[in-house]
């Protein structure tokens, strides 16, 4: 473990962050000293089984974690002979073991998600274990009164017990002669057992046993003579029922302690389901991406973006090294992004070399290293009187001794901190000795003699962070191949230092230096030119892909209008074709019957079938052999559109290239329809919520649950459950919003009374969840 390279990297406080989405304590702690994997295919197969999760809580439901816990930690407990676990270790289990069974019931009814499942296959679920629990305990962690024959038929007589204690109470209270003496008819006890309070005065005149006295001493409470042999019943019953349900809770510690090795498995399962859970909930909320692990020690970044700098204001970065080049030499003037860029390349591949997603795209591709060094910012030392320079040489020093073919170095501005020529010269060494290491390293740097160097040797890539001397402020644009120049300078002149000292400064950089910058510069605006004709050249190529498009669009419509002219006129001379034959066939009967010219006649009648065999091969030959043109479809199997001849919204549920019509579904409708029926509809995008338990399959449950949602990301869910539930044909759903403060009930009831949706809704019954759950009619 690289102790400074962790620090400097911010992976520490990566961890720390990432603890916050565990569950359970335990695991919190073991996030904090979290590691990269030591096998590359162990790590691949975590990465795989992360990204299922993802998957599974975004599409799928998600996952309840509420009641999560180390339950371990209660089965080393019930291992201890005579110690019995108390009701709240058992119902802790019970919840454990149900949250389990049911994880692994939805993951098994669903046709996807191979590697998560395999992960949890052979692991068994306990029902029996559960349901012995469920029948001793109740929610409130109270012994249950059908627990065990005898703690039912002891409470009854409890029951019976009280009553008739009460009884003779209040025939006390109703006897006028105590009527004085009774401070108050109320009945309390004092060391478990009943009592009254009665005035000190008149305690002589209630015959009893004292128990206790006010503070006052104005009130002593009495247990009444005709009381005492009850309270001893009482007494007997509460010490026989303690009795019952210690024997009931040995009962149930010694099925946990038979089960202790699958309970353990159970255990195991659910503290990996905590670190799942929240390496995904992370994941998602930071909108990261799962990533190759690649073998070739190589990082290609796609779009990657530091976790700690706000999404609104972060500039995603494109670069790769280990394919064409070992190293990349970054430059350019101070603050314009060379350290964020390496932080970024060393915080993610330490990330994902730990099987935690990372904020890129999934087409980034990361290298398994064996050890990621950095030695980044002023690491000056108070303590060991170590000046900057010197921190760093010795951290540079350490990371040298340690550094492989399969290492990452990160070098922030190499060599700064002493003399420029000695610095240069440094920086240039311990590039070459990295170089011959074959490691693959990232190295930021001022110096013009470096740069120069960088750009000339082979097996190293320039490149820069892009300032912006007009507004005297970074862009953070990569700049791949482009040495970056020192606006020093520049940037003193717009800031109205005088000419002649920007002059004179001039004068006392070496000429080599000059060279360099100039260099530089020449590069830098042959890229910017180069830039500037791609991007010409990819306007031109999208303007000539819009003209094709457009002009093959019009020729499929002239063609089709083409078509349907030749055709009407077809069918306007077949039909004049049909009567005339229907009259030649008259006219031939009536010969035929008169006995007249009949062989003439019949003559006729082979001629217009002829001529209109004719005409119908010649007009298939014209109309219908024609080639098609490929028409421009602007839309896809899912999407809404507008049908124009039952002006209504529909949407498409299959595309008929061949037939050019579409199979839409309009509300309960299902019609075959012309393409040239469709208006394309542009909707603006909805807020967008962090999408855990929202998705756009076609098939949905009936039901959805929304436990755990806000009150506005729950409505928004539901209003798209709904109208995915119409499109299925569901005419009842059941809306699981759970009990809680009561806010989400509340909120999905004001949006369920005004929803163009919603024919009815009613609170659940028994069987259906009660409070926590609405069924809804829909229209």
């Amino acid at each position: 473990m690289n102790i400074h390279s962790y620090k400097v990297l911010e992976f520490k406080k990566l961890r720390e962050e990432l603890a916050q989405y565990m569950a359970i304590e335990e695991n919190h702690n073991n996030v904090l000293h979290l590691e990269p994997f030591k096998e590359v295919n162990s790590l691949r197969r975590e990465l795989e089984i992360v990204n299922d999760f993802m998957d599974f809580l975004k599409f799928d439901g998600g996952f309840e974690s509420n009641g999560m816990l180390d339950i371990t930690n209660i089965t080393k407990r019930a291992q201890l002979m005579g110690i019995y676990l108390d009701t709240e270790d058992l119902w802790a289990l019970n919840i454990n073991i149900r949250l389990f069974r049911i994880f692994k019931g939805r993951l098994e009814g669903l046709d996807k998600y191979k590697e998560l499942k395999n992960r949890f296959a052979n692991i068994p679920t306990l029902k029996n274990i559960e349901d012995l629990i469920n029948k001793a305990i109740d929610p409130d962690k109270n012994i249950k009164d059908d627990a065990s024959i005898e703690i039912r038929e002891l409470r009854n007589q409890k029951k019976n017990m009280v009553a008739n204690i009460k009884r003779k109470f209040d025939e006390i209270f109703s006897n006028p002669n105590y009527s004085k003496a009774i401070q108050e008819k109320i009945i309390t006890t004092r060391d478990g057992r009943s009592v009254i309070p009665v005035k000190t005065d008149f305690k002589g005149v209630l015959k009893g046993i004292e128990h206790d006295r006010s503070s006052s001493g104005s009130t002593v409470f009495i247990e009444p003579i005709s009381i005492v042999s009850l309270n001893n019943k009482m007494r007997e019953l509460e010490v026989r029922e303690r009795e019952e349900i210690r024997k009931i809770l040995l009962r149930l510690s010694d099925q946990v302690r038979l089960n202790t090795e699958v309970l353990d498995e159970i255990g195991s399962a659910i503290m990996y389901l905590d670190m799942l859970n929240g390496k995904s909930q992370y994941g998602l909320d930071k909108k990261c991406s799962i990533v190759e692990i690649n073998n070739k020690e190589m990082v290609s970044l796609v779009n990657a973006r530091h976790p700690f700098i706000d999404p609104k204001v972060v500039v995603p970065l494109t670069f790769e090294i280990g394919r064409k080049y070992n190293t990349l030499l970054i430059t350019g003037p101070n603050t314009g992004g060379k350290t964020v860029a390496l932080k970024t390349a060393g915080l993610l591949t330490l990330m994902a070399l730990s099987g935690i997603p990372i904020p890129a795209d999934d087409k980034t591709s990361i290298g398994f290293f064996n050890g990621v060094y950095a030695d980044i910012g002023d690491e000056q030392s108070i303590e060991q009187s170590l000046s900057s320079f010197s921190a760093h040489l010795k951290n540079i020093q350490e990371i040298l001794t340690n550094v492989t073919k399969a290492s990452l170095v990160l070098l922030d501005e190499l060599g700064s901190g002493t003399d420029p020529m000695e610095g240069s010269a440094f920086a240039m060494a311990v590039l070459d000795f990295l170089k011959d290491k074959k490691c693959k390293s990232l190295v930021s740097t001022h110096y013009s003699e470096v740069k120069a160097y960088g750009y000339n040797e082979e097996d190293i890539e320039t490149a820069s962070m892009e300032f912006n001397v007009e507004t005297l402020s970074p862009t953070y644009k990569f700049l791949l191949g482009v040495p970056g120049e020192s606006n020093a300078l520049t940037i003193a002149k717009r800031l109205g230092v005088s000419e002649q000292i920007i002059e004179r400064a001039k004068t006392y950089i070496s000429d080599e230096d000059k060279k360099v910058e100039k260099m530089i510069l020449n590069i830098k605006d042959r890229s910017l030119e180069l830039e500037k004709m791609q991007e010409e050249v990819e306007e031109l190529k999208l303007k000539a892909k819009n003209d094709k498009e457009e002009y093959e669009e019009k020729l499929r419509v002239l063609e089709k209008e083409k078509n349907q002219i030749l055709k009407s006129a077809y069918e306007k001379a077949d039909k004049m074709m049909s009567e005339m034959q229907n009259k030649a066939a008259a006219l031939v009967n009536k010969i035929q019957k008169e006995d007249n010219t009949k062989d003439d006649m019949k003559s006729v009648q082979k001629s217009l079938n002829m001529l209109r065999t004719s005409l119908q091969e010649e007009k298939i030959e014209t109309v219908k052999s024609k080639a098609k043109v490929a028409r421009k479809i602007e839309y896809k199997a899912g999407d809404r559109i507008f049908v124009n001849s039952i002006n209504q919204f529909a949407i498409v549920n299959k595309i008929n290239l061949n037939k050019e019509t579409l199979n839409i579904q309009a509300g309960i409708l299902k019609l075959e329809i012309s393409m040239d029926d469709v208006k394309v509809v542009k909707e603006a995008k909805k807020k967008e919520y962090r999408p855990i338990n929202a998705h756009t399959k076609t098939r949905v449950k009936s039901e959805i649950d929304l436990r755990g949602k806000l009150v506005d990301e729950g409505i928004y869910e539901l209003e798209t459950y709904m109208d995915r539930a119409l499109m299925n044909g569901y005419s009842e759903i059941y809306v699981i919003h759970g009990k809680g403060t009561g806010a989400l009930r509340t909120g999905i009831m004001e949006f369920l009374r005004t929803s163009r949706y919603v024919k009815d809704y009613r609170t659940g019954g028994h069987n259906e969840g009660g409070l926590g759950c609405t069924v809804v009619t829909l229209k």
